[in-house]
């Protein structure tokens, strides 16, 4: 009741436009109730109730409002949109490079590989050549396969 009272009172004293409605309290079996139509049975008071009805220039300038939030809104979502693309770009250049570099150390460990076959196969003659090679080819791998 006490909420009742303070939303009426809060309502008059308010500026803008309001419209009358009609209203009905109603006593039934100990409880109150509030109804558009009198009562059937029991004890009916009719009540004013002030409603806001918001003028044409608050429609208006909710409308504005409402226009330049969904702009806001749009601008956002393109902003977002180039953001998430950039990203996606710059992801695509490090997933290649990075599979670039995986590939020049898997072809690095191929030679050293080869480089311990041939010191395998190689005559006592060519055996020096044949480590230094091999020496190199772990270097140049070691180096290359380093970051990945």
């Amino acid at each position: 009741m006490k909420f009742l009272v303070t939303v009426l009172t809060l309502l008059l004293q308010s500026t803008i436009v309001l419209a009358d409605t009609p209203a009905f309290k109603c006593q039934e079996n100990g409880k109150t109730i509030f109804s558009q139509h009198p009562c059937k049975t029991g004890i009916s008071t009719a009540i004013e109730i002030k409603t806001i009805a918001p003028s044409a220039e608050d429609q208006i300038a909710a409308q504005k409002a409402h226009k330049q939030r969904m702009s806001a809104i749009g601008k956002l979502e393109k902003t977002r949109e180039r953001d998430d693309a950039k990203h996606e770009a710059i992801n695509r250049r490090l997933a290649n490079k990075a599979a670039a570099a995986r590939k020049r150390c898997e072809a690095q460990q191929l030679q050293t590989k080869w480089a311990k076959e041939d010191l395998k196969n190689t005559q006592p003659k060519g055996e020096m050549k044949a480590q230094q090679k091999l020496k190199r080819a772990q270097e140049r791998a070691d180096l290359v396969c380093k970051d990945t």
